[in-house]
């Protein structure tokens, strides 16, 4: 698949030690492939679990055990939660974005109040979609965290330059 491809070739997941992935349904593209192989590298990986209102990010293994979550996405059983802080990538699904790195998502403002906390350049924030998710404009609302690249089968978009260089283990 031409994202994994592409996600594998970017410095800043090659190096980072914590990585949030996620899980994917309804169309969004499936990060599976890279999360192995970031995993096979080193890293640790982590998916979201909805708790109430919030995501909390725990530990994944591609054989672990898993339920199905409240809307429908498999969500690890066990594991402690990594602070979202604490992570060096978050690779995020989103359901369109523009050329300015504004994304939209599923529409119930997870991921926007788990970055929220965010302070300063960490985590590297990566959007992963099929390049016709690309839309002129994303309705922008103040709560909304911008997106710091986009990866897709067609290219690979920073919106920060230079956020994709690699941070040393």
């Amino acid at each position: 698949m031409a994202v994994i491809a592409r996600l594998s070739r970017i410095e800043v997941l090659r190096s980072a030690e914590l990585v949030a992935g996620y899980r994917a349904v309804r169309g969004e593209l499936d990060v599976d492939g890279a999360m192995a192989l970031l995993a096979g590298g080193g890293a640790t990986i982590t998916v979201p679990r909805v708790v109430g209102e919030y995501l909390e990010f725990v530990p994944w293994e591609m054989e672990g055990v898993t339920i199905e979550g409240p809307f429908g996405i498999p969500e690890p059983v066990d594991g402690r939660p990594r602070p979202l802080m604490s992570h060096d990538v978050v690779l995020t699904p989103l359901v369109a974005f523009d050329g300015n790195g504004h994304r939209l998502g599923q529409g119930g403002g997870f991921y926007d109040r788990a970055l929220s906390v965010r302070t300063g350049e960490k985590p590297v924030v990566i959007g992963v979609a099929h390049s016709f998710q690309e839309v002129e404009s994303v309705p922008v609302e103040s709560w909304d965290v911008p997106l710091d690249a986009v990866v897709t089968e067609e290219a690979i978009t920073e919106f920060r330059p230079g956020c994709l260089e690699s941070t040393a283990r």
